[in-house]
């Protein structure tokens, strides 16, 4: 297990510690970073043992893929390019990514006759959005994404449930790896459900909207604002109660299954000779029976796997990101939710046919964990001083520098990370190095070693010594 010391980590991630970095780019020390690679190195290798194959695409995109989907409200994320020097004009038709989907859904496109499907990737890189720095909130942050991805009508609500399991799997293993005493717990809805609970009681795009982040900033409110904010859109007293039967319907999860319940519980009051509610109840309905797919499918993957993870079903999860168009889901620390989602995803439809409308035959589902807000986690909680990959520090004698990389050939042989201390000097300076640094172990060949063909192995916390034969 590691952990990590800090000295004002959120002041650093932020600028005001460090002026000349700006603000809401995260930028971790030597031990900082150790950390962030154990972690990305665990969720590789989760994905993987799923058969999650890697890609890596740009880090800049087309303007008009970015924009592809919601360009209006999207744009407002992007960080766009423009060039410094003579003749780069043409910069500015790219942008930074604001998430590795659309990407992802480009590199389908890009490669579609070389792709197997369903193809499932991992990709693990930076994104960048214009958003203001803020306490779990970052300009740049690295996402870790799983998607699966087909071509044609099959529904494929297995991967649904699948990524969900992979993704509490891979956050299990983190958070034991860098002891953080807390679990993770799925909050899992359906966007059809949620499109038609709006469709039905708002009365336009513009109040469904509004509607839709009241319920998205629920936990962040009280009560009282949260019905003001309703009144404030036009909603009258009939609207509201539906929304506030809606809001209360995940006590319903408690049942063996969705898939039973009346809608006339949550909509006392639809209007069966209107075609338009009807419409959309019709789409909460097909929601409903989504999800209950995706969570029967998702206990039988935990229960088959041996994997221990909570999920529930939550009316409130709403992901601001529109692609999505069925299965929804956000992950959250249970002791601190306040920091917000650490994973979330979905499901969503013909994404590709934003690019290209003429290619629109594709489905997906995906997910992604927010390693960022996990590291601002860790470091703000635990401390450590080791600062390198090394376990050993070979001490340096006078003279004896070609002894001290004997040993550390037999290093390299076994496959150890070591380190030779660069000259001969006192030995407790070379001790208090491999202390400042947090190595565990010196290695200790001096003259007596030699004639006795041994090295001594000290433990720096303990102080116990070991003779270990060098041949």
């Amino acid at each position: 297990m590691i952990s990590v010391q800090v000295e004002s980590v959120f002041f650093r991630f932020f600028g005001m510690m460090a002026e000349l970095r700006p603000s809401g780019f995260p930028e971790y020390s030597p031990a900082e970073q150790l950390v962030f690679d154990q972690i990305v190195g665990i969720i590789q290798a989760q994905y993987q043992q799923f058969g999650y194959t890697h890609i890596h695409t740009p880090a800049v995109e087309k303007n008009d893929v970015l924009l592809a989907k919601n360009g209006e409200e999207t744009g407002k994320q992007i960080f766009g390019l423009y060039g410094m020097a003579q003749g780069a004009e043409d910069l500015k038709e790219y942008g930074l990514h604001f998430d590795l989907t659309v990407p992802f859904a480009r590199y389908t496109l890009d490669w579609e006759h070389q792709l197997t499907f369903p193809f499932k990737r991992y990709q693990i890189q930076p994104v960048w959005r214009g958003e203001r720095a803020q306490k779990g909130r970052f300009r740049e942050f690295f996402q870790c994404d799983i998607d699966a991805i087909w071509k044609g009508e099959k529904e494929y609500f297995y991967y649904d449930a699948e990524i969900i399991a992979v993704l509490g799997k891979t956050l299990t293993e983190v958070l034991g790896a860098v002891n953080i005493q807390d679990s993770v717990c799925f909050h899992i809805n359906n966007k059809k459900i949620v499109n038609g609970v709006l469709g039905i009681v708002g009365k336009d795009e513009k109040q469904r909207e509004g509607i839709a982040q009241l319920i998205d900033k629920i936990d962040k409110i009280t009560p009282e604002e949260f019905q003001e904010g309703l009144e404030k859109l036009g909603l009258n007293q009939s609207d509201r109660d539906r929304i506030d039967a809606y809001l209360k319907s995940i006590s319903f999860y408690e049942s063996s299954s969705l898939n039973s319940i009346n809608p006339y519980v949550w909509f006392p009051t639809v209007d069966e000779n209107s075609p338009e509610e009807m419409m959309f109840q019709n789409i909460f309905m097909q929601g409903i029976r989504e999800v209950d797919l995706v969570l029967n499918a998702l206990r039988l993957i935990l229960k088959s796997l041996g994997i221990n993870i909570k999920f529930c079903f939550d009316p409130k999860i709403i992901r601001g990101l529109d692609y999505y168009t069925g299965t929804i889901f956000e992950a959250v620390f249970e002791n601190e939710p306040q920091l917000g989602s650490i994973c979330g995803g979905g499901r969503y439809q013909n994404l590709t046919g934003y690019i290209d409308p003429k290619r629109n035959e594709y489905c997906g589902v995906g997910g992604s964990i927010g390693i960022s807000r996990i590291l601002s986690r860790v470091f703000s909680v635990q401390e450590t001083r080791k600062q390198t990959v090394a376990d050993y520090l070979i001490l340096q004698f006078e003279g004896g520098m070609s002894d001290s990389l004997a040993v550390g050939a037999r290093f390299l042989a076994e496959g150890k990370c070591f380190e030779v201390y660069p000259y001969a000097e006192k030995l407790g300076k070379q001790f208090a190095y491999a202390d400042k640094k947090g190595i565990p172990f010196v290695v200790i060949y001096g003259e007596g070693e030699r004639e006795k063909g041994i090295y001594k192995l000290k433990n720096m916390q303990s102080g116990e010594e070991q003779e270990v034969p060098l041949h």
